[in-house]
């Protein structure tokens, strides 16, 4: 089977059919991104945040400082933004996709042909969608972020302005059997009810922290804090119910029966085509916009807890994303029940326009609002100085972090099934190099190996990290790649 050439036309049906982008719309969640430092530290950060690293994650950590004497924390664009990417995978490696897409050679005609599978090579592609393939990035950005501790007594108040967005796409594993191995009479597929939203927003927070002195015997402090997030939504996807069956019969011909319902919305400057309709702000194109019109608007909050046990525990809680946002600009219901025969695949004549008789394009109506649930979900964490426990005899400051993460939806960057996270940083006395590494294993990424480095001169901090060291260790058997970094101002 000559695979690059057979397969170009299937993966883009395939694509067409199941793969929908979901712009992550939460910068926690149970399984999201949070900030460099804690990221670096396994995504661990519950009971070991402070200051602005606070932010999304326990908002009773703004009230810790690094430095006491600095009143003053701020996150800016210079001398570099504060940006954390993210692209993970299931399935695909680049090790596989050489194997599959990556080699090719030369015909008789001197044109370039694509690998030909053998009965092995089928079953070795089959084989990596075995528990369905995902892919799934994140991007998160923080435009402003400043905060204010004027003394122990008031507390710290804290502004942020932070974009966030993502995509999630799964590729069914009989879907695959399907384009690699054809319509078998008897066959069944059924792909029901695949989960996929898509939403990008903006967040405005609004924090305050303070502590309680309690001083007894087994509590030292009681930090609480709180975090008012006003949203502005741009886009927005909810795939609310997809019922698909592919069915052969005797003759080969495929059936394809489908029940679709779904519901989107978009600023007016993304141009975004719903249907017969186009939602631009002029002649059909898009309009990039540092402030782009919002679609939408919601409302959220995260809440928080610090107990300082003594000079060497520290125990953390947290719930964060509790809201929802109401796209009520631009919202459109799409709708299908149909049913599609199709007798040969490569018949473009039968599967022209197959996208928009399956997914209805043409039957999307304006409504006039729909609601979407925030990633909410609980963060506990213990912290550790060992440096601390051996009074002294340790080669500068050890913290060692420990974290349970448990999702209350299954949205995206969120999970029911629990994440469990361990984390370590060093800081060699006198140095102004910091050193951080973790370990996670979750819903999605089963394990990674986090590692990132700080560079503290007092007054700018500088961070760089990674949530898989193994990406950058051993590329090709790497399933995520992510890059991290951010700079904080403290005066």
């Amino acid at each position: 089977m000559r695979f690059a050439k057979t397969l170009n036309h299937s993966l883009a049906l395939l694509f067409v059919i199941f793969v929908q982008g979901v712009f992550y719309s939460q910068s926690t969640g149970s399984i999201g991104l949070t900030d460099v430092r804690s990221l670096s530290l396994g995504n661990t950060y519950t009971a070991s945040s402070y200051g602005l690293y606070g932010l999304g994650t326990n908002p009773a950590a703004i009230y810790e400082r690094k430095n006491p004497q600095r009143k003053w924390e701020l996150f800016t664009i210079l001398p570099l933004p504060n940006i954390n990417m993210n692209l993970s995978s299931n399935f695909f490696n680049i090790k596989e996709y050489n194997y599959f897409f990556g080699e090719s050679s030369t015909d008789a005609e001197g044109k370039k042909i694509g690998r030909y599978l053998t009965i092995e090579d089928k079953q070795r592609f089959v084989d990596l969608f075995e528990e369905n393939g995902t892919l799934m990035a994140d991007f998160q950005l923080t435009l402003f972020a400043l905060s204010f501790k004027p003394n122990d007594k008031v507390g710290a108040f804290t502004f942020a302005i932070r974009d966030a967005a993502g995509f999630r796409a799964s590729i069914p594993k009989s879907l695959v059997e399907l384009l690699l191995n054809g319509n078998t009479p008897g066959d069944v597929f059924d792909f029901s009810d695949p989960k996929l939203q898509s939403t990008v927003i903006r967040k405005f927070s609004f924090s305050y922290a303070n502590s309680l002195k309690v001083e007894k015997k087994y509590l030292q402090s009681l930090n609480f804090g709180i975090s008012i997030n006003i949203i502005n939504g741009f886009a927005f996807t909810n795939l609310d119910r997809f019922n698909s069956q592919f069915r052969t019969d005797e003759l080969n011909n495929l059936y394809i029966k489908n029940d679709l319902l779904m519901y989107s919305s978009f600023s007016p400057n993304f141009g975004i085509k719903i249907g017969k309709d186009t939602i631009s702000t002029e002649d059909k194109n898009s309009k990039f916009s540092i402030f782009p019109e919002p679609s939408a608007h919601g409302f959220g909050f995260d809440f928080g807890f610090l107990a300082k046990i003594n000079e060497i525990w520290t125990v953390g809680l947290s719930f964060t994303d509790l809201g929802k946002i109401t796209w009520d600009k631009n919202v459109y219901e799409t709708s299908s029940n149909s049913e599609v025969t199709i007798t040969n695949l490569a018949d473009t004549n039968q599967t022209k326009d197959l996208d928009k008789k399956i997914f209805g394009d043409d039957n999307s109506k304006k409504i006039s609002s729909v609601k979407s649930s925030l990633s909410t979900a609980m963060h506990l964490g213990v912290a550790f100085r060992l440096d601390k426990y051996l009074n002294g005899k340790f080669p500068g400051a050890m913290l060692i972090v420990l974290d349970y993460n448990q999702g209350f939806n299954n949205n995206v960057g969120n999970s029911s099934i629990p994440r469990f996270s361990i984390g370590a940083e060093w800081i060699p006395t006198n140095w102004i190099l910091e050193f951080r590494t973790g370990f996670s294993i979750g819903e999605f990424d089963k394990f990674k190996w986090a590692f990132g480095i700080g560079i503290d001169s007092g007054l700018l901090e500088f961070n760089l990290g990674t949530t898989n060291l193994i990406s950058l260790l051993k590329p090709e058997s790497s399933y995520s790649i992510s890059l991290l970094f951010d700079t904080r101002w403290r005066f």
